[in-house]
């Protein structure tokens, strides 16, 4: 070729804006080839003969062309996942793209004929390319433009795939490759474009588009447009509506029609036009259509995502993402579990029972409402015995981060340890003891047996095994130095006497304990384990309400220790069920102690009932606990259906639970058996309706006599009483009332205890 009839040619494809270079020109002339024998190609149906169309350029560029892949990866598209409750309930929407992908047959037929009159109006006629619409655009290209306007529905399916299956597997080269201004990337799009048409019918590729086109900023497909814009199904769409969404999907920022509202309505006219051109719509529908004002048509609605959406149940919510985020079920480490969480279009299904979970954030807030002045938190927590599914999780803050107008607000789930957004935990106090008591019956003791009565011990006094424990000097009292006389350990546990406890952790070995609270899961939620040290016995160690609810269903479920379950079932959208854990029970404890504590502290209920609190009208097995200041507050309690716990105090740092007003109400000093006893009845009688009441099943270790006081001190030699003898059941005598001493309050050096 000639220099002046190269220069004739570029000045012919020159607009006078800038000359183009040889090396440019050069340039286009293969890729022009490259799409004469695209043309080619397509016509021959990928077949490729010797066409001769354009002589050694269109052979070179047909060769190049075939040799391109035509299979892609392609991953479905993105998609919200849902938690629920038990029921189906949703309690929270998770996504990284707003997105809810449906079948053509659930879309309007108007979006579909809007978005193939303005994009692709030869779709059903085409196998997959535009070629001269391509050609307009290599040229445009080479002359300083773009190459975007000319690709077929296909092919924006096909980038559109390409870009969601980059952003899945977080590669950010192969998105680089899919988004890049080029004449290659067109290419393979084509060749990607061609070989789908083989594979996938027209209409499948049209709802593969309008699912995964974007429709605004993170708004992707036209199922969720509708309900961003529209506030309604994308089945119910109308003639108007199907237009403006149609136009967004060219420019998703400059034609939103929340924020430009102007550029949206002429687009959508445009994409009317179009419709009337190619017959989609009639005049009359035309002029209806387009005499709408945008910004009337507009309903916005935004789908809340993540815990926050989730209302009363939003900590839990928190709970479960954790259990996601801790399981390997999900992903090979945490990026690739919140990927799925984010992406995975997983519906979660929960063992939340929403009833009860109603009920526990309303027994929560009328006990202390969110922002209480008191800045006083509280958390009512149940887990069902015998299966350990969660049942309610609730506590008295909004979800997420304090500020001015709402300064309670946190994601701190107080129910859990630290791997589910809890933490350690709270000092439990009296509501510990069942793990010294638990330990006695497991050493073959009584409940009859008289002990305590001391309130002096030293090191020697106290029997350490093989554990992280330590003992020094101990001074133990009850409440406002009350008489310290030994009492069986059915009243010291019914009148909740430090002194009797002491008594029993002396005669006990410390490891002992330590080891029953390990196997009941009563511990620290921070995965600590601190020195045992005596005053651990009356609940000076933290641990998190959770765990607390778990041991005491351990208690009646007769040993056998469950492990928390708040996620029942997962299916993928592809209606795949993913491997979730499952019940995982083990015995933590033998049968016999285990029924030998429920027995006691099903009479301790009873007496708590005799003086007017935490009653609930069926049997139960309970126990209060209060702790030095006081700080924390506690009631723990279960039937053979529902086991709770209620704590109340101060998430952050240690603050007094006296001379304080609460809720409205003023307290000297908050027992457990003040506002938590009140909440725990007040919740669980709600939870019980419907379930029919029932009783333990254990054998009765009878009414007993008080048996002979036996010395405490490790020196002398012990003679564990009998075991209880198991017998047929009999009929249950009345509980022991309690002492008529003038104070069945009690205290010690860390802990107090209430009336």
């Amino acid at each position: 070729m000639s220099k002046s009839s190269g220069s004739s040619k570029l000045a012919a494809l020159t607009t006078g804006a800038r000359p183009v270079s040889t090396k440019q020109y050069r340039h286009l002339l293969v890729s022009m080839a490259a799409m004469v024998a695209l043309c080619a190609i397509f016509l021959a149906g990928l077949s490729i003969p010797a066409i001769g169309m354009a002589g050694m350029a269109t052979t070179q560029g047909t060769k190049a062309f075939s040799q391109m892949p035509g299979e892609f990866e392609a991953l479905p598209p993105s998609q919200q996942s849902i938690i629920e409750a038990s029921d189906g309930t949703e309690l929270a929407r998770f996504y990284a793209e707003d997105r809810i992908v449906v079948p053509l047959e659930k879309m309007s037929p108007w979006i579909q004929k809007a978005a193939v009159a303005i994009e692709d109006r030869r779709f059903f006629d085409h196998g997959g390319i535009d070629v001269m619409g391509m050609s307009r655009a290599l040229v445009n290209n080479f002359l300083g433009g773009d190459t975007e306007g000319a690709s077929t529905l296909t092919q924006q399916y096909v980038k559109n795939t390409l870009i969601e299956t980059a952003l899945q597997k977080n590669d950010p080269l192969a998105r680089a490759k899919a988004e890049e201004h080029s004449v290659s990337r067109k290419l393979r799009e084509a060749k990607y474009a061609i070989t789908l048409e083989k594979k996938m019918p027209k209409k499948k590729i049209l709802e593969g588009y309008l699912n995964i086109a974007p429709f605004g900023p993170n708004v992707y497909g036209s199922e969720a447009a509708s309900r961003h814009y529209f506030s309604k199904a994308g089945k119910d769409l109308t003639i108007g509506e199907a237009a403006l969404l149609a136009g967004i999907t060219q420019n998703p920022i400059g034609f939103n029609p929340l924020q430009h509202p102007e550029k949206a309505q002429d687009r959508r006219n445009q994409v009317l036009f179009t419709m009337l051109e190619t017959k989609a719509i009639n005049n009359e529908q035309y002029q209806k259509a387009k005499a709408q004002n945008v910004k009337d048509m507009l309903k916005p609605s935004n789908t809340p995502q993540g815990c926050g959406a989730a209302g009363n149940a939003a900590h839990f919510c928190a709970y479960v993402v954790h259990e996601i985020y801790q399981n390997n079920a999900f992903g090979k480490d945490i990026a690739e579990r919140r990927n799925l969480l984010m992406r995975g279009g997983l519906r979660i299904r929960t063992t939340l029972d929403k009833r009860m979970q109603d009920a526990a954030a309303k027994a929560a807030t009328d006990s202390i409402p969110v922002n209480d002045p008191s800045d006083a938190r509280i958390a009512v927590t149940s887990i069902r015995p015998g299966t350990g599914e969660i049942l309610a999780m609730a506590q008295n803050t909004n979800f997420g981060t304090n500020t001015q107008k709402d300064p309670s607000a946190t994601e701190q789930v107080f129910a859990a340890d630290e791997a589910h957004g809890g933490g350690a935990g709270y000092q439990t106090g009296s509501s510990f003891k069942p793990m010294t008591l638990a330990a006695w019956y497991e050493a073959g003791y009584s409940p009859y047996a008289v002990v305590g009565g001391r309130t002096s011990y030293s090191a020697s006094d106290w029997n350490i095994g093989d554990c992280d424990a330590a003992a020094d000097g101990w001074e133990v009292h009850n409440n406002e130095n009350s008489s310290p006389r030994a009492t069986t350990v059915l009243q010291g546990t019914q009148r909740s006497l430090n002194t009797t406890y002491a008594g029993m952790a002396s005669r006990l070995d410390l490891c002992n304990i330590k080891d029953v609270a390990k196997r009941v899961h009563a511990v620290p939620g921070d995965g600590s384990d601190p020195t045992f040290r005596p005053s651990d016995i009356l609940g000076s160690g933290s641990v998190p309400p959770l765990n607390m609810a778990n041991a005491f269903a351990t208690f009646v479920n007769k040993g056998e220790y469950c492990k928390p379950l708040a996620i029942s079932a997962v299916t993928t959208s592809a209606g795949k069920k993913l491997k979730v854990p499952q019940k995982s029970c083990k015995k933590a404890l033998e049968k016999g102690p285990a029924e030998q504590t429920t027995w006691t502290l099903e009479r301790t209920y009873n007496s708590y009932g005799s003086m007017g609190y935490a009653s609930i009208g069926r049997p139960a097995i309970a126990k209060t606990g209060t702790t030095t200041g006081p700080s924390d507050a506690w009631i723990v309690g279960a039937t053979p259906d529902v086991s709770t716990s209620v704590w109340v105090g101060h998430a952050q740092g240690i603050a007094p639970l006296a001379d304080v007003v609460v809720g409205g109400r003023y307290y000297d000093i908050m027992y457990g058996s003040t506002l938590p006893a009140n909440t725990w009845q007040n919740y669980m009688r709600v939870a019980h309706e419907g379930i029919p009441a029932r009783g333990f099943d254990y054998n009765d270790i009878g009414t007993g006599v008080p048996q002979r006081r036996v010395e405490q001190t490790p020196q002398q030699q012990r003679q564990p009483e009998q075991a209880p003898q198991q017998s047929e059941p009999k009929k249950e005598e009345p509980a022991p009332k309690p002492s008529e001493e003038p104070s069945t309050t009690v205290t010690e050096t860390t802990i107090i205890e209430e009336r």
